[in-house]
């Protein structure tokens, strides 16, 4: 299986990235406050790593530059033709009281269309340079985004990104780690270092929270795989090691579908990235590495080691699972050209194993039926089946027998009607053996010429069926 790889040098440390259609990303970072000869920049890029050279695998499409004297932006995310970004205006400013947008908002017609600068605004209100905005999401259709704060407890505000008018705020229980929505952007979660809290964007009321995940545990990442379900990464705090869970949220109860450690090489995540399908995961590692996980059972199934040369800081995944890109704050982005059907392909490896367990079963399969032939099993099992079933079942019967012999016919009915029946069938009926009937006829009242020896003839009146005297 063959991956086609490239790597581009976009001019200023990029700290987010954001696939906008199946080939065209938008990468946003720069070089801060004080410009220091690195600008702070947005651009859009058409990528394909199979072209020949750098200029057609890395086609810039567009490119707005933002303020020199402002911070470099620090969270991006676009949904819809809108785009959000995370950018402080300068330190000076913000302490001195005069405001801060940090929450700026663009537009893109098309991906070939520069990128226009809309509004900015300012929801914090702090005069702490420090402060920023350290999270930003948009749901899938464009209806609804969330942003977090760097301070501690963290801010979350749910607004509307077409007006960025907030909807509601959250005052969370720590230091909110990642945040993302569910695919019909009616649910929001987000976790901290040991916490999990999901929060109906409708409401704004808690639906579902989870606090007892392994004390070795620290959460880092999570993305939600299906309306119901979320994954969430976390690397180990004693030693080395990733772990990624699968958790159910259904109706209002949390619980563990699925954990599994992946390796135990990395020390920690960066970022993760979900295909839309919710089929593959990828992650971002704190040595520089990018690692495919394919989620049907939280395999790793491709590492590239040392993708980019210092921290990467974002992982995406185009919408058709296509391309993988990462950038970093080494100036770089990466991309990486996934086979076709890439979720479904089973590598050599997995071929043999799968083999050799089918050869195995095989082989013992066909032991099991050729010792069972050679010590003649079968008609045992046969045998003891029959004389413990069959048998038993055929020899129940009822406690009545009858003579199949006796033929002879009783009469039952009304003075004036008379329905022939089988002495049988009337011993069924009345619960009387063959010999209790001989000896009732034997002391009755019966006058002996009224009993004939090839038949008997019994005039029963007031007879009673189903409960009722029919006179």
């Amino acid at each position: 299986m063959k991956f086609v790889t490239a790597s581009f040098n976009v001019g200023y440390p990029a700290y987010g990235a954001k696939f906008l259609n199946n080939d065209t990303l938008l990468v946003a970072g720069g070089g801060g406050e004080g410009n220091n000869g690195i600008p702070n920049k947005l651009t859009t890029l058409r990528v394909d790593p199979t072209k020949d050279n750098e200029k057609e695998q890395f086609c810039e499409l567009s490119e707005y530059t933002l303020e020199d004297s402002d911070d470099s932006p620090t969270a991006i995310d676009a949904s819809k033709g809108i785009i959000l970004l995370g950018c402080n205006e300068n330190s000076i400013r913000i302490s001195q009281g005069k405001g801060n947008k940090h929450l700026r908002k663009f537009v893109y017609d098309g991906a070939n269309d520069p990128l226009k600068f809309v509004t900015s605004v300012d929801f914090d209100r702090s005069t702490n340079a420090d402060d920023y905005t350290k999270l930003i999401y948009i749901s899938r259709e464009g209806t609804v985004a969330a942003i977090a704060s760097s301070k501690v407890p963290a801010i979350m505000r749910i607004i509307d990104p077409v007006d960025l008018t907030e909807k509601f705020e959250i005052e969370t229980r720590g230091e909110v780690k990642d945040l993302h929505f569910s695919t019909d952007g009616k649910v929001v979660a987000y976790i901290t270092g040991s916490s999990l809290e999901v929060i109906s964007t409708v409401t704004g009321s808690c639906i579902a929270r989870k606090t007892d995940f392994d004390k070795n545990w620290s959460l880092s990442k999570i993305n939600f795989i299906a309306d119901d379900t979320v994954l969430i990464a976390a690397s180990l705090k004693k030693g080395k090691g990733i772990v990624l869970t699968k958790i159910s949220i259904k109706s209002g109860n949390t619980s563990v579908l699925k954990f599994k450690q992946v390796t135990n090489k990395f020390k920690g995540i960066t970022s993760m990235d979900v295909d839309v399908k919710g089929e593959l995961a990828v992650l971002a590692s704190n040595d520089n590495s990018i690692a495919l996980v394919k989620l049907k059972d939280l395999s790793i199934s491709k590492i590239f080691k040392q993708a980019h040369s210092f921290a990467i800081t974002e992982v995406a995944i185009s919408p058709d699972s296509t391309y993988v890109a990462s950038v970093s704050a080494a100036n770089t982005i990466h991309v990486i050209k996934l086979p076709f059907n890439y979720v479904n392909y089973t590598s050599i490896k997995e071929k043999t194993f799968k083999f050799f367990n089918n050869f195995i079963l095989i082989v013992l399969l066909s032991y099991i039926l050729q010792f069972s032939y050679k010590h003649n099993l079968h008609s045992t099992l046969f045998d003891y089946a029959k004389n413990n079933f069959i048998v038993k079942r055929d020899t129940i019967s009822s406690p009545y027998v009858i003579n199949e012999d006796l033929h002879q016919t009783t009469l039952f009915g009304n003075h004036a009607t008379k329905t022939a029946v089988s002495l049988a069938d009337s011993i069924r009926v009345h619960g009387m053996h063959e010999t209790d009937l001989a000896n009732a006829i034997k002391h009755s009242d019966i006058e002996t010429d009224n009993i004939d020896t090839e038949a008997i003839e019994v005039e029963v009146t007031n007879v009673t069926f189903g409960g009722k005297d029919n006179a």
